[in-house]
């Protein structure tokens, strides 16, 4: 564990030096929060709603980014030396790709700030009321992001054409995890879709789609978001040893 965890800290630091992920991180949350402050002007807005709504648009982006970083190990030429190590290949590229995505949690108090910005007002947000949707939602948004990302960095570990067909695998799991849908509720043969993304609960809890009222809704969500995680999880882990194996058969580990 502890070495995990430093491995993870040193992952960390090597994602900070990249200035493009800061500007990211940075414009996809201004954009998606300045967009919706536009908008508030013209319609009934739910300030809460919309500045939590640009915040996992923003923490979705850097999970993209955790699936694409791979990509970037490839073309730095590091890769080849993260996976023949002294670690196991898989702890290592676990710790690639969870670094990119902690850092994507900071977009949500990023766009609380962007919206007091664009507002000048800091009083949108009873957090008294909502503070245990956000202790709730935001640790399981974190982690059932990580698990799709997981699934989908074995597709470049598998190839090094994966960031072509990017966008098919994660746009379709953003739309059914029922974040793009403000003023009515996804179709309900998509939101049955969306049962089988791990991102649809936390994404309903931190849009108060979710009762929090009582221990039973609180068991409930952790039982409904672990259970399809861990099948993510077991998918990726599957995914990941083929994939490594397929790599270093063909010699594709260091190609650019």
């Amino acid at each position: 564990m502890n070495r995990q965890l430093r491995l993870m800290s040193f992952s960390l630091r090597q994602f900070l030096t990249v200035p493009y992920f800061l500007q990211l991180l940075l414009l996809s949350t201004f954009g998606a929060t300045a967009l919706q402050a536009l908008a508030a002007g013209a319609w009934p807005v739910d300030a809460t709603l919309a500045w939590t709504r640009a915040g996992i648009i923003g923490t979705w982006n850097m999970c993209i980014v955790a699936a694409g970083i791979l990509n970037f190990e490839r073309y730095r030429g590091t890769f080849v030396y993260l996976l023949n190590g002294a670690v196991n290949p898989l702890r290592a590229l676990a710790a690639v790709v969870s670094t990119a995505s902690i850092f994507g949690l900071a977009a949500l108090p990023l766009a609380w700030f962007f919206w007091a910005l664009c507002t000048f007002s800091v009083d949108f947000t009873d957090f008294t009321h909502v503070g245990a949707r956000y202790l709730v939602g935001l640790p399981l948004l974190w982690v059932s992001c990580l698990a799709v990302t997981f699934v989908i960095a074995g597709f470049f570990v598998a190839t090094p054409n994966a960031i072509a067909y990017e966008e098919l695998l994660l746009v379709p799991v953003f739309v059914a995890s029922g974040v793009l849908f403000t003023e009515s509720s996804a179709p309900a043969w998509l939101d049955a879709l969306g049962t089988l993304i791990p991102i649809q609960v936390p994404v309903k809890v931190l849009l108060g789609q979710m009762p929090m009222n009582s221990f039973g809704d609180f068991l409930g969500v952790i039982v409904q978001t672990s259970a399809v995680t861990a099948l993510w999880m077991l998918a990726a882990y599957l995914l990941g040893r083929r994939a490594l194996r397929a790599a270093t058969v063909h010699g594709t580990l260091g190609a650019i």
